[in-house]
């Protein structure tokens, strides 16, 4: 008896092109879902790292605050702590004297926070005394300038005195401006003791970043 061959069946056009079309499908949604959990992920570490400069920051302002109490002990004929004027160009800026530690002894650092093309930046260089009949002035030593917070709009500051509560940067710029002009002239030539500058025992922070208000307060004195 003549055995029968089986017919062999391979796949048709139609089925191939269907099996194709579900693969594209799920391609297509395997990429979306990866593509998605990628934009989470860098959305993640972009808020962490601004996280992170935010509180390195805020940390610096605060230790440099810190360390600018002690420098009311000293006597210095300016503040240790002072603000700008905003202008055109610029926005109020904080400036302070800080203490640092030297190699044999402790010395005196002048620091600055300011806003410039959306950069928060910290400034800082030695500092020196004038001659104390005020007639020997030392040349302002060059800032070294480190960015701390980017995409910043803008920047204000406010400082608390005790008495008057708190004050915008523009009304204390010049207030502690005249107290130290005045506390620099010897008291000789003025004919009574050199009057005593105010002191700021705190300062607000006040960051716009990425359309988010910041707001900082911190104390001055121990």
């Amino acid at each position: 008896m003549r055995a029968r061959r089986r017919a062999a069946h391979g796949f048709t056009l139609l089925e191939l092109l269907v099996a194709v079309a579900l693969l594209s499908v799920l391609a297509v949604l395997s990429w979306r879902g990866m593509d998605s959990v990628l934009r989470g992920r860098d959305r993640i570490v972009s808020a962490s790292d601004e996280l992170r400069s935010l509180t390195v920051a805020m940390t610096q302002i605060e230790e440099d605050l810190r360390r600018s109490w002690p420098i009311r002990l000293l006597g210095l004929p300016e503040p240790s702590i002072a603000f700008s004027l905003a202008t055109d160009d610029d926005p109020s800026s904080l400036a302070l004297l800080r203490e640092t530690r030297g190699s044999d002894a402790v010395q005196v650092q002048r620091v600055i926070y300011r806003l410039r093309d959306g950069v928060f930046e910290r400034g800082f260089s030695a500092w020196a005394a004038p001659s104390p009949d005020g007639t020997q002035q030392v040349p302002v030593a060059p800032f070294t300038w480190q960015p701390i917070l980017r995409e910043v709009q803008s920047v204000d500051f406010r400082g608390w005195l005790d008495g008057r509560g708190w004050l915008p940067a523009a009304s204390l710029a010049p207030l502690l401006a005249a107290a130290a002009q005045a506390s620099a002239i010897p008291a000789a030539a003025a004919g009574t003791a050199r009057p005593a500058i105010p002191q700021v025992t705190g300062v607000e922070v006040v960051l716009v970043s990425r359309g988010e208000r910041i707001a900082r307060v911190f104390a001055v004195a121990d």
